[in-house]
């Protein structure tokens, strides 16, 4: 009966996990981030294939797995992709990092471990970040997977892979190495009265080779990936290159105090309080178990602190860079979540208020961060209001497609084609345009301007575009984003027909 209660527990937590991820999928509006990602997907998909560009976007492992995602379900060009499809793989990868503390069960018990799975399964960040096509919850699931590997006896190439694997996901695994060394060291500074010679040279005879030939493993595993399987050996060069050359998006600096505001103090916003404080609190108390002197809390001291430390580590050094944004914090809160599990481990056998304390707390976060993940991936998916919907692109983009179908059903030639898009900073409107054919989009205005059936235009050439189309063409405002809007022309002889079929 107690086995069967596990498995069930367990499948709770997993199915739990998986609703939250997969259900309705391709409701929320396309982010710019995953536009862009998606067009990147496409091209590697055409005769001669995408190459890794080290300037912008990041690795090529997210649109190499969404690949045959894409596929397999019959979209094998950019206009027939859906966001449902491209979504899949995060959400496949949101899941899987729900399933992990399972690895743990066996050496640190059910009740941690699926504490552990119940906070990641629900926490508003993991699960809203899981439902988006980019690369960070790609990266958590590796990173935390790759942490598990590390703590555990080493194996055979397993943590180079997964180090690999992470390279070719994000050139922002570097801040994860760092992190996990100086957690390294820390707890080697802790335990420094039981280091000597002897242990010393036993440590460096039984992990020298698990070390060179993860080091082997990982380079080997970014070489292949980033010269797509040795087709463009210049991707290998520009993998380097990338942290060297990389330009990051104005509009992004924030203060050293931005992670701690967004998970650790609760706000309220849209008429509901956005929080995952609990979390934070579990894990300081699975930390502070490592100070006592009960045994379970003993035997799982290095990976509870190692989890800490790392994680601080991690978040010291984001906090550190002004460029943040909500979905970089995914791994490390990962860590959080982890090391959270770990109270029980360590507090509930101290005692009933102990029990008591745990067991409130933690109905709290199962219960407020599932409320939380269904406001924040449902009505507040793509609202400002919603602290994890980083500039979110306005449902009023969803319409234009359709829309400019039925202008089409008007005009001569039964389309609005070409479409001229002028500026910067323009996505995802690309990706709500992708089943027109001719659409072009250029930096400065074109010669021919005047002549296009459907002009849009960024804030940075609206001047402009206003000036030279102003005999000529209909302003019609839209938005885009959040904070970022879209001015539409529609030439005056389409709009006029417009008008005039509403009219009868």
């Amino acid at each position: 009966m107690k086995k069967a209660a596990i498995i069930i527990y367990w499948i709770c937590v997993i199915a739990a996990g998986a609703f939250l991820r997969f259900d309705d999928l391709g409701k929320r509006p396309f982010h710019a981030d995953e536009a862009t990602g998606a067009r990147i997907t496409a091209k590697r998909m055409e005769p001669g294939g995408a190459t890794f560009d080290p300037k912008h976007f990041h690795g090529p492992l997210l649109a190499d797995l969404a690949e045959p995602i894409c596929k397999l379900r019959g979209e094998n060009h950019w206009p027939e992709m859906t966001k449902t499809t491209l979504r899949i793989l995060p959400a496949i990868a949101g899941t899987l990092l729900v399933c992990l503390p399972l690895l743990w069960r066996r050496r640190f018990g059910d009740p941690a471990m699926l504490l552990s799975a119940a906070l990641l399964a629900t926490s508003p960040l993991l699960v809203y970040y899981s439902r988006m096509f980019i690369h960070e919850i790609l990266l958590a699931l590796l990173g935390l997977l790759a942490v598990m590997v590390l703590t555990r006896n080493p194996r055979w190439g397993a943590a180079g892979f997964l180090t690999g694997l992470m390279f070719a996901t994000k050139e922002s695994f570097a801040i994860s190495i760092i992190a996990w060394t100086a957690a390294g060291f820390w707890i080697a500074l802790e335990n420094r009265q039981s280091l000597n010679k002897e242990t010393l040279t036993l440590a460096w005879s039984k992990y020298r080779m698990p070390v060179a030939v993860s080091l082997l493993t990982a380079a080997v595993t970014a070489i292949l990936l980033y010269t797509d399987f040795l087709r463009h050996p210049q991707g290998a060069i520009d993998a380097v290159r990338t942290f060297f050359v990389y330009e990051t998006v104005g509009g992004h600096e924030k203060s050293a105090s931005y992670y701690v505001q967004l998970l650790a103090f609760p706000k309220k916003s849209g008429g509901i309080w956005w929080f995952e404080t609990p979390v934070l609190l579990l894990a300081l108390a699975a930390y502070a178990s490592t100070f006592t002197r009960k045994e379970d809390a003993i035997r799982s001291r290095v990976v509870i602190r190692f989890l800490a430390y790392s994680a601080a580590a991690h978040f010291l050094i984001y906090s550190i860079i002004s460029y943040k944004t909500p979905w970089l914090a995914c791994l490390p809160w990962a860590h959080v979540c982890l090391l959270a599990g770990f109270a029980i481990t360590g507090w509930w056998h101290t005692g009933t208020t102990a029990r008591v304390i745990l067991t409130i707390i933690a109905m709290a976060c199962a219960t407020t961060q599932f409320k939380q993940s269904r406001m924040a991936t449902g009505r507040y998916a793509s609202d400002v209001r919603n602290p994890y919907a980083y500039v979110p692109t306005q449902r009023d983009v969803e319409t234009l497609e359709p829309w400019l179908r039925k202008l089409g059903d008007i005009t001569p030639g039964g389309t609005v084609e070409p479409i001229a898009v002028v500026g910067a900073d323009y996505w995802p409107l690309p990706w709500y345009l992708r089943t027109f054919e001719k659409t072009g989009c250029w930096p400065e205005l074109p010669d021919n301007l005047a002549f296009m059936p459907i002009v849009f235009s960024s804030t940075n050439t609206s001047e402009k575009v206003m000036l030279a189309l102003e005999k000529t063409h209909t302003l019609l405002p839209r938005g885009l984003r959040a904070e970022v809007p879209l001015l539409m022309f529609v030439r005056n002889d389409i709009w006029n027909r417009w008008m005039e079929a509403g009219e009868k």
